[in-house]
């Protein structure tokens, strides 16, 4: 399963419609340098993390409590990074205590410097052009935003794409969490199944934890406004 999701993601991640002129400059090409990615310069020190070396910058994104690396899909270029997350027992790596619902997790990282404030980037991808960036058909009109939110240090915005999905299965509404480390955006999608769908509330704290455990594995992780 996770090589058919791997797969889709990638091809998602290709996609020209990302690259938009003028009012995209900004935010848009660092979300789209976040989502192009191809390979190297990484490595999985353990099972909950990889290890990736992005323009220069050495990150390290640590899995929510309960979920190990896809090994298979970590992946990075001058681009930026991106790799999958899936519940320990599934990937058949070590077994890790408060194993959680059935679901996958991306992680993509910026090759760049953050361009602004997590306010300006909610303002970008609710109310501007950024909103395609959110989904995954790439129609703009087919996706919309249900819910967004700034706390401890991360953006929190649930989307909804009725469009087609490149991820076979997958639940129409997920939930997207962005924050920064260091001097780089990170941001996880928290992605369930119409058959196993994932709470609003476990979406919300598994990007938190994301967030949370990433932010401590870097030593020059900005910490979140109290």
């Amino acid at each position: 399963m996770f090589t058919r999701i791997f797969d889709a993601a990638r091809s998602l991640a290709s996609g020209g419609d990302l690259r938009r002129p003028a009012a995209v400059r900004r935010w848009g090409l660092a979300l789209c340098a976040a989502l192009l990615v191809a390979g190297c310069a990484v490595r999985v020190p353990a099972v909950d993390r990889a290890d990736l070396r992005v323009a220069g910058t050495r990150v390290t994104v640590v899995a929510p409590d309960g979920f190990c690396v896809d090994p298979q899909s970590v992946d990075v270029t001058r681009e930026g990074g991106f790799m999958l997350f899936g519940d320990c027992s599934v990937l058949n790596a070590e077994a890790v205590d408060g194993a959680p619902e059935i679901g996958v997790i991306a992680a993509s990282i910026s090759n760049a410097p953050v361009p602004g404030s997590l306010e300006e980037l909610e303002a970008f991808l609710v109310d501007g052009p950024g909103i395609v960036t959110l989904g995954r058909s790439r129609q703009a009109e087919e996706i919309s935003v249900l819910f967004s939110a700034i706390s401890d240090g991360v953006l929190y915005v649930k989307v909804q794409d009725t469009g087609p999905s490149p991820i076979p299965g997958a639940s129409p509404a997920f939930w997207r969490g962005f924050f920064e480390t260091g001097d780089r955006l990170v941001f996880g999608t928290v992605t369930g199944f119409e058959t196993a769908p994932i709470s609003d509330q476990l979406s919300r704290a598994l990007l938190q934890d994301l967030a949370d455990r990433t932010r401590a594995a870097n030593p020059e992780a900005v910490a979140p406004p109290a």
